[in-house]
């Protein structure tokens, strides 16, 4: 039981379903209907049967959960909210209070299913390009050492979260056994799909605010060059542009510049 709620369409369909019993009662076809209205506006077939048998209009209709689980409240949680505030309504005081008033389709509660759940990861721009649907991951609960298990990435979110510069990817997975509990922290490890790039050291490469150089090998000397670069391996990071097989570079662009270089590089 999560609730008794008096609504005046509800009192108002019980009593034309009460009045067609006793006044019109071989019109089976608008009967049949109220009933079926009675059972959309939310009453059970019990509840329905037991005004039948009493012919009397219940003031009040006790609302039922239909589902197992953990009540949260649903009032004010909003579809595209960032993962910490939804974290934070996990314990939050529901703000439904006895004689409130609420609008026909409103949702006021969620009934969260603690054996059926999904694990979200926040996967970094440098990674994104190397995360697809159907990978392998391994998860650890953080929560529960010792308590891990493997699964795929099952979808992966077409958008950013606000205030969020992630990458947002489920992993759904039954419960049943573990009963991992709701909102607990995890680490993941994905295995992606072998990369077939182009590779330097990370230290060949220098970071100049929106853009990335190496130091390319010009005859007796070194020029610095624009790069683009993708995704980090390890020590190693992608060069998608800028750089071509044959070229030379130095392998820590750092010992070339100094604290008062400035550095130049042609588009």
């Amino acid at each position: 039981k999560l609730m008794d709620i008096y609504s005046p369409e509800l009192a108002t369909a019980q009593q034309n379903l009460l009045f067609l019993l006793q006044n019109d009662a071989g019109n089976a076809s608008f009967i049949q209907s109220a009933k079926e209205k009675l059972l959309l506006l939310g009453m059970s077939s019990e509840q329905l049967q037991q005004v039948i048998r009493s012919r009397e209009a219940a003031l009040s209709v006790i609302i039922y959960s239909p589902l197992d689980g953990h009540i949260h409240d649903a009032l004010n949680m909003e579809a595209m909210m960032p993962a910490s505030s939804q974290e934070s309504l996990l314990t939050r005081e529901l703000m439904l209070k006895e004689g409130m008033y609420v609008q026909k389709g409103q949702a006021v509660l969620t009934v969260m299913n603690p054996r059926r759940l999904w694990v979200v990861l926040n996967i970094y721009g440098d990674d994104q390009g190397l995360v697809k649907t159907g990978d392998p991951v391994h998860i650890v609960s953080e929560a529960m050492p010792g308590m891990d298990f493997n699964a795929k990435i099952d979808f992966i979110e077409p958008f950013y979260r606000e205030g969020s510069k992630t990458l947002a990817a489920r992993v759904y997975f039954e419960n049943h056994s573990m009963m991992m509990p709701v909102g607990s922290q995890v680490r993941a490890g994905i295995s992606v799909r072998p990369l077939k790039a182009d590779w330097l050291p990370e230290d060949a490469v220098l970071s100049l605010g929106i853009n990335r150089v190496v130091f390319k090998r010009t005859g007796a000397a070194f020029k610095a060059v624009k790069v683009e670069t993708g995704s980090l391996a390890g020590n190693n990071i992608q060069i998608t542009g800028g750089l071509g097989p044959q070229d030379t570079v130095a392998a820590n662009a750092q010992f070339l510049i100094d604290s008062e270089s400035f550095i130049k590089v042609n588009e």
